[in-house]
């Protein structure tokens, strides 16, 4: 404990507000500055985003990474020694070969990545994790309603099945819009949003509808139009949005997915990229990211109802950008670029407790390199970070 609260008082910034798996290199050794976290295992690879995990029926666990090619499947029954099961292709950007982000989200037995490219299997593409550890199968891609193949990110309410997808456009949802069994790019692969990217009016996110068919989701409705979205997490009968260039978030009631209606919208300093959000397990308070300028802190919100909720605090680790954070309960869990994973206890709000560290990338600093994705196993001392640079991280926490 001594060692910990040492190592707080050096790196810990604190604000209080008020009111190929088993042939791959080990990583390094830790870090001296990390604590409360060890790694169990490593996948070396560079130009990976996303990451998410899928428990089977079973037990067993599984990873699942973006990468420049596709998504890099792991079997996770041997923690210590990784295996992958396959890289499934996805569609790749061939004009800035550089920009390889995705994303991805599980529902039952089913992955649904999500990219920038707009060529082979764009859209919304669908992965049938049913027949792990021996195969995963490609199902189709799904041409979102606004027939725009591109979509930087995703979430899931996995309670009701309903799939929730960024969108650049405000382009009116046609009336119908055929799932292809592989999606093709429209005009030549190269659709633009009607806006230019920094646009705080350019934007909504459309409802799909998992619940019935899985492999064939049904186009529910289209809300939060021309706002800027870059981000929304979904939980229970709200949706939690990081509106990207308009430097605000935003709430939204989808008792009714027909008719989201909106609940609060408050605005951060100008300038600003409301980057990520996540909500506390009782949804009394949320947890934000904000990617430029970097080097901010991230911040946890007293929600009020209608009214602008309360800034409580604010915490980051050394002079790193916090990217992602989910949550489970009080505790958040953060991709924080070059700081690594880092484990932070909300038990109170209003005074974050950073209870563990993992660096999983040589860089110091604000930029915005290193640790890119995060996510937990619920109920486990487990998470996985995806690090741009260096790959796979299986990360036990050992808090003290």
């Amino acid at each position: 404990m001594l060692r910990a609260a040492l190592l707080l008082a050096m790196s810990i910034g604190l604000v209080s507000c008020g009111g190929g798996g088993s042939d791959a290199p080990p990583a390094a050794p830790a870090a001296p500055d990390d604590f409360g976290a060890e790694l169990v295992s490593r996948v070396a690879r560079s130009g990976v985003a996303g990451t998410w995990g899928y428990v089977a029926p079973d037990g067993s666990r599984y990873a699942l990474m973006g990468t420049a090619a596709g998504v890099l499947v792991l079997d996770l029954r041997d923690p210590v020694h990784p295996r992958v099961v396959d890289e499934v292709a996805g569609p790749t950007n061939t004009s800035s070969p550089g920009i390889y982000w995705r994303e991805m989200r599980v529902y039952g037995s089913h992955a649904y990545v999500v990219s920038e490219h707009t060529n082979l299997r764009g859209g919304i593409m669908i992965l049938d994790l049913s027949d792990l550890p021996a195969t995963v199968r490609y199902v189709r891609s799904v041409v979102p309603n606004d027939g725009l193949l591109a979509a930087h990110t995703v979430d899931i309410d996995v309670a009701r099945g309903l799939l929730y997808l960024q969108r650049e456009s405000n382009r009116a949802a046609p009336s119908s819009m055929p799932s292809l069994r592989q999606a093709r790019p429209l005009h030549g692969g190269t659709q633009k949003p009607e806006h230019p990217v920094g646009d705080p009016t350019n934007g909504s996110i459309e409802v799909w509808d998992l619940a019935a068919d899985p492999e064939n989701p049904r186009y529910v409705t289209t809300f939060n139009q021309h706002r800027s979205v870059h981000d929304m997490t979904a939980v229970g009968d709200h949706v939690y949005v990081a509106e990207g260039n308009a430097s605000s978030y935003s709430v939204w009631d989808v008792r009714d997915p027909r008719s989201p209606q909106l609940v609060v919208r408050w605005s951060v300093e100008a300038g600003r990229f409301t980057h990520n959000i996540w909500p506390s397990g009782d949804g009394s308070f949320v947890v934000t990211t904000e990617e430029i300028p970097t080097g901010l802190p991230a911040r946890v919100w007293q929600l009020n109802g209608s009214a602008r909720p309360t800034l409580l605090a604010e915490f980051k680790v050394g002079t790193g950008t916090p990217h992602n954070v989910v949550m489970e309960g009080r505790m958040a869990y953060l991709s924080h670029y070059t700081e690594g994973a880092v484990a932070v206890d909300l038990a109170d709000p209003a005074a974050p407790e950073v209870v563990a560290k993992f660096d999983t990338n040589p860089d110091e600093g604000s930029s915005l390199s290193g640790c890119w994705g995060i996510y937990k196993f619920p109920g486990e001392p487990l998470m996985i970070c995806s690090d741009i640079d260096q790959g796979f991280h299986l990360i036990r926490l050992t808090p003290s």
